[in-house]
């Protein structure tokens, strides 16, 4: 079986040397030489798009509608070169619009489509600790799942609508962000109380906010640490504006949704477009006045 991958950012990159361990594989990069670790490591260059007619299973993971518009697209029509009845698996976090135009140029194209979003940071896609949300035709994901499981400890089909996996991703990190503006707030709230941050976050991890979400961004806000690669601020943007445009388009209130898209836009305002977006609770700090955490 061969595989492609186009995509490697902080992302696609983690999740291209995990499938790159147990499958032949081509990899494609607008900047070519984010390839070269892998290539390195066997996997094949491709020169262009053009590379992966052959493929069994082609899998992205880009940044945003355009990018994925510019990959995949021309008007309605799949500019991609995929066999037929091959699978296509886009891991990029879209608007659940773009995925059904996705979904249209597949098959009309004949090729199966799954669109699968990913839950974890950068660090997490490098050591093949992911959760993969999926939905689409069940065999195409079965046929698939070495794949799958190649990059995810876990994998969840939402249902037979490729847009239901879009739709539960933008959820997810809808959840995250307000974990995060919590966070912040929580932080900022205590520090000027005179409370250690430290005891603080003990007090937040191994009570009763020990959930995965709590244990990754906890201890980079109390420290104000920046992680790099992270998620950055305006990619948190991009995630929270779907949100919003998806439950508007569900008339569905987000009441919480501006406040962190404010925040955000602050943030990315200031310069902090490209830092990981904890960034939140530095800027948070600042307008209450505290001085930055000395490092331990």
């Amino acid at each position: 079986m061969t595989l492609g991958f186009i995509g490697l950012g902080a992302m696609g990159l983690g999740m291209a040397q995990r499938i790159n361990k147990d499958h032949a594989l081509k990899v494609y990069n607008r900047s070519s030489e984010k390839a070269a670790s892998l290539v390195a490591e066997g996997a094949q260059q491709a020169t262009s798009l053009q590379d992966f007619a052959d493929c069994d299973i082609v899998c992205s993971m880009l940044s945003d509608d355009a990018a994925v518009e510019a990959v995949y697209l021309a008007g309605d029509t799949l500019a991609l070169p995929l066999k037929e009845n091959s699978i296509s698996i886009s891991h990029s976090t879209i608007s659940p619009p773009m995925v059904d135009r996705l979904v249209a140029a597949h098959e009309h194209a004949n090729v199966r489509f799954l669109c699968v979003p990913v839950l974890g940071r950068p660090d997490k896609a490098a050591e093949g600790q992911l959760v993969a949300v999926a939905a689409g035709e069940r065999s195409a994901m079965d046929e698939a799942r070495s794949v799958l499981e190649a990059i995810s400890t876990r994998q969840f089909w939402m249902g037979p609508t490729p847009r239901q996996a879009a739709v539960t991703k933008l959820g997810m990190n809808f959840m995250i962000a307000a974990a995060v503006e919590a966070l912040a707030e929580s932080f900022t709230l205590t520090r000027k109380a005179g409370i250690d941050p430290e005891t603080f976050l003990t007090l937040i991890t191994e009570t009763l906010f020990s959930a995965p979400i709590y244990q990754a961004y906890a201890p980079l806000i109390a420290r104000e640490e920046n992680p790099t690669p992270g998620f950055k601020t305006a990619l948190g943007l991009k995630a929270v504006n779907l949100a919003q445009q998806t439950a508007r388009d569900l008339r569905v209130p987000l009441p919480t949704a501006e406040i962190i898209a404010n925040q955000l836009r602050t943030a990315i305002a200031a310069g902090y477009a490209d830092e990981d977006w904890s960034i939140l609770a530095r800027l948070m700090a600042q307008t209450a006045s505290l001085p930055p955490i000395k490092r331990r």
